[in-house]
């Protein structure tokens, strides 16, 4: 039975992405905004980064959770330092001028990230903690 919940947890995160991507191409026709890739490709990437976090905090062996243990603090460290440094720079064009306010594509697209890493992280600790190995 636990598969089978697993699966369907899954599924219902597919499901969720494909509603998100549906909701975006509506936005994107109704502001007259041409970036509907830029936005998907945010989403794939909240996607992709979701699933990675959900993969590292459950580990299903003590050998795997040594190696995900070691990965987990080269890539805080990675992100703490480099990717901030190079982040922090593209963020005052946006909150410069009002932007943001004057152009919602910037928040929605915030928000469609954040949906995305959130369930696809919440998927994939579900999937592996009830699922065991695979």
């Amino acid at each position: 039975m636990q598969p089978l919940r697993s699966y369907s947890g899954l599924l219902v995160g597919f499901v969720v992405f494909g509603i998100v991507v549906w909701l975006a191409n509506r936005v994107h026709s109704e502001l007259n905004d041409p970036g509907f890739a830029q936005t998907v490709l945010i989403a794939v990437f909240g996607w992709a980064g979701g699933w990675l976090v959900g993969f590292l905090v459950a580990p299903n062996t003590s050998h795997e959770l040594k190696n995900l243990s070691q990965a987990t603090s080269t890539i805080t460290a990675f992100v703490a330092g480099f990717i901030m440094a190079k982040i922090e720079p593209s963020f005052t064009p946006i909150f410069a001028d009002g932007r943001l306010m004057n152009e919602p594509i910037y928040g929605i697209r915030m928000l469609i990230f954040i949906i995305c890493f959130v369930v696809a992280a919440i998927n994939m600790y579900v999937f592996r903690e009830f699922n065991g190995r695979y």
